[in-house]
């Protein structure tokens, strides 16, 4: 499976490295998407990608203009992502560690990009990373699942679905 970066400075690169065993990239469809839902000229703002995966997420912010830190909880991933952003020529933090442990320590962000896996507990990650949230946060989900209206400082602005996903558009607290 090619991947390509979907939009920005980098659209249409393709991503030449392979995915990993146990990551889920998000389509191309959804991340089009995605990124017509929180826009798709991201210049200045900071952006988290919570749960790096394939990097792919905060790939597209930077291609769209925005600083980017990927969290990934697994080393030899991260360092797929990090191979992955030096053949694209993005600048992005690669960082290694629970997204959920590290927390606050991470600082606010104007987007969140979070992105799972399916399995884990969606209350969970929205109490713990609603705070980190400076102004949209966007859950990916599977499209079965339900995820609450309001969650800490996070509101539901609106939900969209693509086949078997689901992106869940949140609005966090304004400074």
């Amino acid at each position: 499976m090619s991947l390509r970066i979907t939009g920005g400075e980098a659209r249409g690169r393709i991503v030449r490295q392979p995915v990993l065993d146990g990551v889920r990239p998000t389509s191309s469809r959804v991340r089009e998407a995605l990124f017509s839902m929180i826009g798709q000229d991201l210049s200045g703002l900071t952006v988290l990608d919570a749960f790096g995966g394939s990097g792919l997420l905060g790939l597209e912010a930077w291609s769209r203009g925005a600083n980017v830190v990927i969290v990934e909880r697994r080393p030899h991933i991260a360092r797929a992502i990090r191979d992955t952003a030096a053949d694209l020529g993005a600048t992005v933090d690669v960082k290694v560690g629970d997204v959920l442990t590290l927390g606050p320590s991470l600082g606010r962000y104007d987007v969140l990009l979070c992105d799972p896996p399916y399995a884990h507990d969606a209350g969970e990650v929205l109490t713990r990373l609603g705070p980190l949230v400076r102004g949209q946060m966007v859950y990916e989900s599977d499209a079965k699942a339900s995820l609450p209206q309001i969650s800490g400082p996070l509101t539901l602005d609106r939900v969209r679905r693509f086949g078997g996903t689901a992106l869940w558009l949140y609005l966090g607290e304004q400074p």
